[in-house]
């Protein structure tokens, strides 16, 4: 809630315009090149070919973020990866975003190489900690 004086304090609930959260950005930030709802991962496709015939998209923030299941994100979706996902879970993946697949291939993908995304992360968790250990024991 805004008071009297216009200002806005940070335990206030913002209400965003649901057209800005469907905006796709050029790779510079700085121009409003299209727009995708969120719905359907095939209209995306095809906006992201409408857009690139004039301009560069910027995939790393495309909308709807919050549609990749919780167990897909960080790791994961930078692995894969992952660009966008729809409501019915089919996801924009591949290194040149041209691939859509189920995110339960996703994950069928990750039980057949890994044993499971958890194993994957496990996995890294503990590189991670063994590249750690080797950087104390050789500075």
């Amino acid at each position: 809630m805004v008071d009297e004086s216009g200002r806005r304090f940070s335990l206030d609930k913002v209400v965003i315009d649901p057209a800005i959260k469907n905006r796709i950005m050029s790779a510079d930030g700085d121009d409003h090149v299209g727009d995708w709802d969120g719905e359907n991962i095939d209209d995306l496709v095809k906006e992201l070919d409408r857009i690139e015939e004039r301009v560069d998209a910027n995939y790393n923030s495309l909308p709807h973020s919050s549609n990749l299941p919780e167990d897909l994100r960080g790791q994961v979706e930078k692995d894969f990866p992952i660009w966008a996902c729809d409501k019915d879970q089919r996801c924009l993946t591949g290194e040149h975003a041209d691939t859509v697949v189920s995110v339960d291939q996703i994950r069928t993908h990750y039980d057949k190489k890994h044993g499971g995304v958890e194993a994957f992360r496990e996995k890294l968790r503990l590189e991670r900690e063994q590249m750690i250990a080797d950087l104390k024991l050789n500075p």
